[in-house]
């Protein structure tokens, strides 16, 4: 990854007292397609189904975090849902953190150092 993707636009996510920061990189979104067999927005219409809400979740992090694991993933989720978190609301985090990184709608212009 280029030293540039600290200054992309990003969301954060909180859970088990962690801050997690969620962005789609163009790598992420291309590992993420490759490794489910199916476009971004494909994903997101199945994003009811933990695999694939975990897929989702995995890329967004990893966008932001290249050593960050897979395996972590399903902890980060446990976690929000310890928390107090559902899997409907992650879906929302994930469908804002997708929006900020420019798949519906404008994404803002990243900030320019």
């Amino acid at each position: 990854m280029n030293g540039n993707v600290l200054r992309l636009p990003y969301t954060e996510l909180e859970a088990g007292g962690k801050t997690y920061r969620l962005r789609l990189t163009a790598l992420s979104a291309a590992r993420l397609e490759e490794c489910l067999g199916m476009s971004v927005y494909g994903a997101l219409e199945r994003a009811d189904e933990v695999r694939i809400e975990a897929e989702l979740l995995y890329a967004l992090i990893e966008g932001m975090r290249p050593e960050f694991t897979r395996q972590e993933t399903f902890s980060v989720i446990d976690d929000y849902i310890v928390d107090g978190g559902t899997l409907a609301s992650l879906s929302g985090e994930i469908a804002k953190a997708l929006e900020l990184s420019g798949f519906f709608g404008r994404a803002p212009a990243a900030q320019r150092s």
